[in-house]
């Protein structure tokens, strides 16, 4: 049982440690390497290629499954955790946000809630650029020059990523069609603001917009309304804190932007179908069942 001085009271933010906007390693036959990792976010993209192995991966209350030669991704902020590993052959790549140009930045995070794993049938330009970026990196000139030829490969190899993903996804066009941004934006905004505004139409404000129309494209593109998902972004936060963290459920709805604990725990239930400390259980249960 943990004391009150050990009590974690937020998710761990893991900071970039290297030093030139990057980090690229090859990952040989290291069966459960991450297994142990505590739940964390990363202040960075992380990629990697799995040539061969098996991964799984929690992200964001998601399992997911790499087998055999895949891509993948998690972007910043993303709480994740590395759970059963099997034996496994592959390049790691992590890049510093300023090192993402917008391009692609806008479309991991179009995608992220979709996919996290495509399925190679073809790794060989993708390992081509990796080697690439890894023999630059590792030559002996220095200076300017070569960070610039290191820089343009790692945006070479996230077009690529951001390629295959908009291709596996099917949604190529979609960037140019208006419900589609203006839907990305309202979601945006959301990821933002939702721990301090929860009025829908706050958030048509915010886009300059009428309420009506925002509700419009909003549902014409997901299915849902607006409201929906500003209680779909809250809860999410709330679930990383019940779940990452040692705060009570009083807490944690204050985190979240409910000064009435008893009514955060109220729509906590109507969402989740289920009860704060029953979600808490389950989860962790669930992460040991993986240790």
């Amino acid at each position: 049982m943990r004391s009150k001085q050990q009590r974690k009271n937020q998710v761990p933010v893991h900071k970039a440690p290297f030093g030139r906007g990057f980090e690229i390693k090859y990952i040989r036959d290291e069966p459960g390497n991450h297994a142990h990792l505590d739940p964390h976010r990363d202040d960075y993209y992380v990629f990697f290629l799995q040539e061969s192995g098996a991964m799984q991966l929690m992200i964001d209350f998601e399992l997911h499954h790499a087998t055999g030669n895949t891509i993948g991704y998690i972007c910043p902020g993303q709480v994740h955790r590395y759970l059963a590993t099997a034996v496994v052959n592959g390049w790691f790549l992590a890049v510093d946000i300023p090192l993402v140009q917008n391009t692609w930045r806008n479309i991991f995070e179009k995608t992220k809630n979709e996919q996290h794993f495509i399925p190679l049938q073809d790794n060989n330009p993708f390992v081509q650029c990796l080697q690439l970026i890894w023999q630059q990196h590792n030559s002996h000139p220095t200076g300017m020059p070569q960070q610039k030829i290191v820089h343009a490969l790692i945006d070479a190899f996230l077009g690529m990523m951001a390629t295959a993903l908009l291709q596996t996804a099917g949604q190529p066009g979609k960037q140019h069609d208006r419900a589609y941004n203006v839907t990305h934006q309202f979601r945006e905004l959301v990821k933002k603001n939702v721990l301090t505004v929860k009025s829908p139409a706050a958030y048509a404000d915010m886009m300059n917009l009428s309420l009506s129309y925002l509700n419009e494209l909003v549902k014409g593109q997901t299915s849902f309304p607006v409201s929906h998902w500003i209680q779909q972004e809250s809860l999410l936060e709330a679930k990383r804190l019940l779940y990452y963290t040692d705060l009570t459920t009083k807490e944690v709805a204050f985190r979240t932007g409910y000064d009435d604990h008893t009514y955060f725990s109220r729509v906590f239930r109507k969402l989740a179908g289920e009860t704060p400390l029953d979600f808490r259980a389950r989860y962790r249960d669930l992460s040991n069942h993986y240790l």
